[in-house]
């Protein structure tokens, strides 16, 4: 599901990444080309990395994507097929050949219902939503904000359905601004409130902050100043913490900060300072009707001071920048005519006050117009509602006499099914309760000690340092810093695998699968080899050029990491350390169509049969169940990496195995599905 905004440019990082990976796709095409549904797949991951960096080349992989699955039954990539290239054609702002597309893709939806045995209900309504959303983009930026909103209305309808709240958070926003666009303010206030708590539920800050900035907005159109201020504020706090929207709409909500200091408070000096902070942000950001709003204020403030000429020139400035706002403009007529009177131009102040009223009389007849359609968007949608439930006046009548006859006994049952729900409930929250406190004791234990203890120690050790530093000799320096710096390097080690935890508990880590190629991640085994070196182990890496998987690289390479980390640890000295990529097939299927067989083994201190069956039983359970081990040279370790490797494995649909034998060494396996 995808409900687009507004258009936004990659930055440079994102865009190196997107051409790292087509770069990737189209290697395994020319080189190691598959055929039928998996070409089918590369050809959608390729129509979809190209979607943003180079739209010809996507259009043309869309295109071979649809002709290629059409004789395949393929029908959901023919609707991705459809889709992406709408995409692309409302990018190159041919909206006409975009709604062609769109309807392509609709009927593309309409073949999967037909296959209910390959497409369940859930992913065709998946697919429509998407369908929808895009849809509405299309109407709203051709400023068709009624057939916007029905859109933007049928998507939240499937999103309610499954109760996708994300997904709820961004209709709520996108029917917002339409009702805002169409002056119903009070259901611009509801949906923005719903987002509001919606966001604060599945604790998107960004969606919060649109909600507080929307609001806020509604709040200055009321004159309630005070509100306004404290939404608007509190949207601020929230986009500094997003960079990449922070510039835009940090410049919007210091104008609507210089507006309330300025009508709600009459501080000019503050309403000045944050228009003049909003211009300096938008010089570099090329928002002209935003500028025209910065300026405009400040034309206000020359005003009020009776500051005439610098009143008219920035207010002649603000209307050469934008004078597309209508509200705006207006408001700008009305300060040139003003300061005109009192500059004694009474012919020029005359011109703006006939401007201002032409302009008036004309935005009114439009709100007229837009109100009138509404009303009858309104009036036939109540005519529909009416005869549907005339009709189900007259069914429920035919049926109350059977209804009736069963509602005895099905209210006896629910009784006893909501009473043995109760008792069932009350159990698992005792149960979570006491599972949650023990999770929590633990977490404390491994702050307090393994964090605290070696802090503790370190300090000591540093005091000892100081102490004694002019009376040793350079070895015994030199051995006495080793010591230092693993201590430091265990610590921060524990730091990491803690917060990464912490981290998927609290979902502030979330699953974003893409296709790569799994060399991709060779850069963590170099991270890896100073550690093996500076223990004397040889670090192996056997990894096929064109492994391409689905997952979450980021993820991937923390469970890398961790598990080669703990290879070289647990292992002394002349040991072996090997990291192994192998294809893996079942009945007989070519194996780059299944997936990769990951496995890390290593010839150290090995396990015990009774370690690896707890181990595989409990250990990995819950963080209050890790046990801490140190290495052959004395590293310290809590337990937590490999259950932070556990959780993040589970949500690419696999499990972490392991196969170990005492004094001969481990090895930890898993498995990558190269699957859409």
């Amino acid at each position: 599901m995808w409900l687009v905004l507004m258009q936004t440019t990659l930055n440079a990082q994102y865009r190196d990444h997107r051409n790292r990976q087509v770069d990737s796709l189209e290697n395994v095409l020319a080189t190691n080309p598959p055929t039928g549904d998996d070409l089918v797949m590369l050809y959608r991951r390729l129509m979809r990395g190209y979607l943003e960096i180079n739209i010809e080349k996507s259009m043309d992989y869309a295109r071979k994507c649809i002709e290629l699955a059409v004789p395949l039954n393929g029908w959901y990539a023919v609707y991705e097929g459809y889709w992406i290239l709408g995409i692309d054609f409302y990018q190159l702002s041919q909206y006409d050949s975009a709604m062609v597309y769109y309807d392509k893709a609709i009927q593309a939806v309409d073949q999967m219902r037909r296959l209910p045995e390959r497409y369940s209900v859930s992913r065709i309504d998946d697919a429509l939503s998407s369908i929808y959303g895009v849809i509405g983009n299309l109407y709203n930026i051709q400023g068709k904000h009624h057939e916007a909103l029905e859109y933007y209305q049928k998507a939240l309808k499937i999103f309610e359905k499954y109760d996708w709240k994300e997904s709820q958070t961004i209709a709520y926003l996108n029917i917002g601004k339409m009702y805002e666009v169409m002056n119903n303010y009070a259901q611009a206030e509801t949906n923005f409130h719903k987002l509001d708590s919606l966001a604060h539920i599945t604790g998107v800050s960004l969606h919060i902050a649109y909600a507080k900035l929307h609001l806020g907005h509604l709040n200055l159109i009321a004159q309630d100043y005070e509100k306004a201020l404290q939404n608007v504020e509190t949207a601020y706090a929230y986009f500094f913490s997003h960079p990449e929207e922070e510039g835009q709409y940090r410049a919007v909500i210091l104008n609507y900060m210089s507006e309330i200091y300025l009508d709600g408070y009459g501080d000019a000096p503050r309403a000045e300072a944050y228009a003049r902070e909003a211009l300096l942000l938008l010089d570099d950001l090329g928002l002209p009707r935003e500028q025209s709003v910065s300026l405009r204020l400040l034309s206000s403030i020359h005003l009020k001071r009776g500051q005439w000429r610098a009143a008219e020139q920035t207010a002649l400035e603000a209307l050469a920048v934008d004078d597309s706002e209508p509200a705006n403009t207006l408001a700008l007529y009305n300060i040139l005519a003003k300061a005109c009177a009192h500059l004694g131009k009474a012919s020029q102040a005359a011109e703006y006050i006939d401007k201002l009223q032409a302009l008036q009389s004309s935005w009114s007849n439009k709100n007229y117009q837009s109100s009138l359609s509404e009303m009858e968007v309104k009036y036939e949608t109540a005519k529909k509602e009416t005869e549907i439930e005339r009709q189900q006046h007259v069914i429920s009548r035919h049926n109350m006499q059977r209804r009736l006859l069963a509602s005895g006994v099905a209210l006896c049952v629910f009784f006893l099914i909501l009473l043995w729900y109760m008792l069932r409930l009350r159990t698992r929250r005792n149960r979570a309760l006491a599972e949650m406190n023990a999770t929590k004791d633990q977490f404390f234990s491994i702050i307090s000690h393994d964090l605290k203890n070696p802090a503790v120690a370190q300090r000591d050790a540093i005091q000892t340092l100081v102490k004694n530093a002019l009376l040793w000799d350079v070895n015994r320096l030199t051995k006495f810093y080793d010591d230092l710096l693993k201590s430091a390097e265990g610590q921060v080690e524990l730091l990491f695998n803690l917060l990464g935890w912490a981290q998927i508990q609290t979902g502030r880590i979330t699953y974003t699968p893409n296709a790569f190629i799994l060399s991709d991640l060779l850069h963590e085994i170099t991270l890896i080899k100073k550690m093996a070196d500076d223990k004397g182990i040889t670090l192996v890496a056997r990894i096929p050029d064109n492994a391409l998987i689905t997952g979450d690289s980021n993820m991937l390479a923390i469970v890398l990491r961790n598990l080669l980390t703990n290879a070289v640890k647990f292992t002394a000295a002349g040991g072996v350390v090997t990291l192994e990529v192998t294809p893996h097939s079942r009945d007989g299927a070519r194996p780059v169509s299944t997936g990769y067989i990951v496995s890390i083994s290593d010839t150290g201190v090995g396990m015990t049969r009774q370690q690896v069956e707890t181990w595989q039983a409990a250990s990995l359970q819950r963080i209050n169940s890790t046990q801490s081990q140190k290495g052959t040279a004395g590293e310290q370790g809590s337990g937590l990496g490999l259950l932070v490797c556990r959780e993040m494995l589970e949500k690419h649909g696999t499990r972490l195995n392991v196969e170990s034998e005492e004094g001969k060494g481990s090895r930890f396996w898993f498995e990558l599905k190269n699957e859409n």
